[in-house]
């Protein structure tokens, strides 16, 4: 008669001793991404032991603390950690930390998609099996730019913004900049924090750090390279994303063409100074 398996010994799993959980955990060490099939091919090369699909989905999710299902990954370029990338890193952390998280004000664009909106799932037919149609307007395949500053100076609202059909470029950042100056949201003193891309400091930019501070009295920092996590602006851009998919459909599809942009319009007007607080906490300003 074939040898029948040991009894249970590790937790929530039948066949897996503690010393195959470790190797499973040793190869999820070494590549994250690693497919349960994976799991079970190089467990059988270790150990020659022969476990099921369900057996490794329940090692990730029942056996610790934290659940170990699959999760869309940050991406980090390599040249991040280049040894002049991570020096500019400490210098602009030692530079920020001097100063008031209040006159700190954030900048980028945002690239927004009608799709973002409509883009949402339904449930199907219970008795047809058959998957419902999403009615969407002209709207679905329109794209925006939003050019947009954060900030939580109680002098100024929390979020500037201004929604066009064009993309930007280095002259239409800088009207967009100096609209939001003219508009009172920056005031002399105040530090504009910005990512490298060109169109802020390329082309005709490339003197806008001498052009703000000559005219207006406005410090121009540029974070260090590969950074958007340093950026609370793009924790605003976040909330926006989620707030819109929350906007009912029926009230979109009586909004017309320009749904999107009015309900990107209407979400940051309403955003508050707490809100983004809680933004520039979790980027650790505050």
């Amino acid at each position: 008669m074939p040898k029948r398996r040991e009894g249970p010994i590790g937790p929530c799993s039948k066949s897996l001793d503690n010393d195959d959980m470790l190797i499973l955990y040793q190869l999820y060490l070494d590549e994250p991404s690693r497919t349960r099939a994976s799991y079970i091919q190089w467990l059988f090369y270790f150990t020659g032991k022969v476990v099921s699909e369900s057996t490794i989905s329940s090692f990730f999710n029942k056996c610790f603390i934290n659940k170990g299902g699959l999760c869309r990954p940050n991406f980090v370029p390599y040249d991040k950690f280049r040894p002049e990338n991570y020096e500019k890193m400490l210098e602009y952390v030692a530079t920020v930390s001097k100063i008031d998280p209040s006159r700190i004000k954030f900048g980028d664009e945002k690239h927004l998609k009608g799709q973002e909106l409509f883009n949402r799932k339904v449930r199907r037919d219970v008795l047809t099996g058959v998957v419902p149609a999403s009615l969407t307007t002209s709207d679905f395949r329109n794209t925006y730019t939003i050019t947009g500053f954060c900030g939580i100076d109680p002098r100024s609202t929390p979020v500037w913004y201004n929604i066009h059909d064009d993309t930007n470029g280095a002259s239409e950042f800088a009207v967009q900049l100096e609209m939001a100056i003219m508009s009172g949201f920056f005031h002399r003193g105040d530090v504009l924090v910005l990512d490298n891309a060109t169109i802020h400091n390329g082309g005709e930019n490339s003197v806008l750090e001498d052009w703000l501070w000559d005219n207006f009295g406005i410090c121009l920092l540029f974070l260090p390279a590969r950074s958007p996590e340093l950026n609370p602006i793009e924790q605003v851009w976040k909330l926006l994303v989620q707030k819109m998919k929350k906007v009912p459909l029926n009230v979109m599809r009586e909004a017309g063409a320009d749904a999107s942009a009015q309900a990107a319009s209407v979400i940051l007007s309403s955003m508050t100074h707490c809100d983004v607080a809680g933004c520039y906490k979790h980027c650790n300003y505050l």
